[in-house]
């Protein structure tokens, strides 16, 4: 997906607007079975004393996946394939997803 560029008025250089993800719109379509068990995964900052100075440290934290998190899905009949928020992609088969 291409981002807005801004021109910067002083140095003239180009700067990527930030752009955040909006979930779908018929992401409330997909099954939660189908989400069970899969994770989305993140990092939070956190400020922490190292050698008498506050420093940042970036933290991994993970978490059950909702429909939310899922910006696009094919269904490939008997598989659906699902790309997240936080980059994964996931092959999920939907007999799998059933027994569950």
């Amino acid at each position: 997906m291409l981002r807005p560029i801004l021109i910067d008025n002083v140095t003239g250089r180009g700067k990527q607007r930030p752009y955040k993800e909006k979930p779908m719109a018929n992401a409330k379509q997909i099954d939660p079975k189908l989400l069970a068990g899969l994770k989305f995964h993140d990092a939070e900052q956190k400020e922490v004393m190292e050698d008498g100075r506050k420093k940042m440290v970036s933290v991994q934290t993970a978490r059950e996946l909702t429909p939310d998190d899922v910006l696009d899905w094919v269904d490939k009949g008997d598989a659906i394939s699902f790309v997240t928020a936080d980059g994964q992609k996931y092959l999920v088969e939907k007999k799998a997803a059933e027994k569950k």
